[in-house]
């Protein structure tokens, strides 16, 4: 899932947040995500990975839709 990049205090580091994203990992896939995402940065000059969390579900769920406010 996509969120707005961070801005001000909530982007921590140098330079200008870029993307904000939010992934549902299972937690026997934990280990490995987080491996790939170290070997990942760094790979790009310029470019920083960080891995924050684990997150509220309610980071995994879109924006409920006027249309799809009316349905139960």
């Amino acid at each position: 899932m996509s969120h707005r990049p961070q801005q001000g205090e909530l982007a921590s580091g140098a330079g200008e947040n870029i993307a904000n994203d939010a992934y549902l990992v299972p937690v026997r896939s934990e280990a490995e995500f987080r491996a790939a995402v170290a070997r990942a940065n760094g790979e790009v000059p310029g470019v920083r990975i960080e891995v924050t969390g684990p997150w509220a579900p309610y980071s995994f769920v879109g924006a409920v839709t006027t249309e799809r406010q009316g349905r139960t």
